[in-house]
């Protein structure tokens, strides 16, 4: 009898609601199956950023002269892209464009010009410029005022820049990108279209050592292979960051070719020249320079998107992470072969 009560002692223990725990736990997930998070991308440079929330900053675009007397510039080698256009004259003027870093010294930097109205909504940025003639001036200020982009002309914000005494008027107002941020009041998150990037290059490329672009006079530019990039050379002389100083290396040349066309109802300055509008809309030819290659395509823009570019079989056409350099030039601007 003793031993028929063990027997049922035992049973009971054995279906009790204690459960096995080898038997019935469930594994709990490894942190090292989760997907990594993407890494943030800085959409003008191709540069890894801080997080995605840094790069929904607004751009600052400093328009700054290029004739010799505004020789040696500074700024530049903190630049994401710098757009070099024509204005009057045959001479060239920057739209300088700074995301990813800052500037402590920028300048000299003049008058706004049409091709802002173009360029600023497609980067959301905020405009430092001098002044401007008044058709030109009157449709910035309609453009930001719609806020397609914020407008801070040095006439209505002096306190954002300064004269310096080191260089004769006109080349000498200065900023910074701070001053410029902070004068703006602006905190503003924006979604900056980016261009395409790749470190890797792509099948296609010719390989060539530069290239020589034939502005007029002081104005011819070359470009120099040198370890991968480009050094810049203008009148002879290497271009230079003057704040830097240190002369500047290019990581992409580009050459958008597009209808320029003047406009005889817009004066720009006491010599009676005339202001330039450039189609940054549609498509065109397009030259790349990346990594000692040369490639022929195309480029297209649409609305207030950014450019794309393609090679000559339709390919997306992709640019180094680093400066570019882009020349806004005309259709039957000579870029050699």
């Amino acid at each position: 009898m003793r031993r028929l009560s063990l027997v049922v002692v035992a049973l009971l223990v054995s279906c009790s609601g204690t459960p096995s725990v080898s038997a019935s736990a469930t594994p709990a997930p490894s942190s090292a199956s989760a997907p990594a998070a993407a890494k943030a991308i800085w959409p003008l440079r191709g540069t890894e950023a801080p997080s995605a929330d840094a790069t929904r900053r607004r751009p600052v675009v400093v328009r700054v002269p290029n004739d010799p007397s505004a020789r040696p510039q500074s700024g530049l080698a903190d630049a994401d892209i710098v757009f070099e256009m024509l204005v009057e004259g045959g001479i060239t003027r920057y739209a300088v464009v700074f995301h990813s870093r800052d500037a402590q010294t920028v300048g000299p930097i003049r008058s706004a010009r049409l091709s802002d109205l173009h360029y600023l909504p497609m980067l959301r940025g905020i405009l430092a410029h001098v002044g401007g003639s008044g058709p030109v001036l009157d449709r910035i200020h309609q453009a930001a005022g719609s806020g397609q982009f914020i407008d801070l002309d040095q006439f209505q914000h002096a306190d954002a820049y300064e004269r310096v005494t080191s260089r004769p008027a006109p080349q000498n107002v200065y900023t910074s990108t701070q001053r410029i941020r902070d004068a703006a009041k602006d905190g503003t998150k924006v979604d900056v279209p980016a261009l395409e990037f790749d470190a890797q290059t792509q099948p296609g490329g010719q390989h060539v050592s530069g290239i020589q672009l034939r502005y007029t006079g002081a104005q011819a530019v070359s470009y120099r292979l040198e370890n991968g990039a480009y050094a810049r050379i203008q009148d002879n002389k290497p271009t230079a960051d003057d704040a830097a100083k240190k002369d500047l290396v290019v990581d992409n040349v580009v050459i958008i070719k597009t209808d320029i066309t003047e406009v005889k109802t817009i004066v720009e300055d006491e010599l009676g020249s005339f202001s330039l509008d450039i189609r940054s809309t549609g498509t065109g030819p397009a030259v790349v320079l990346r990594d000692g290659l040369r490639y022929e395509g195309t480029w297209s823009r649409e609305g207030t998107d950014m450019y794309r570019f393609k090679d000559a079989s339709g390919k997306p056409l992709k640019l180094k992470p680093g400066l570019t350099w882009i020349h806004v030039v005309p259709l039957d601007f000579d870029t050699g072969t």
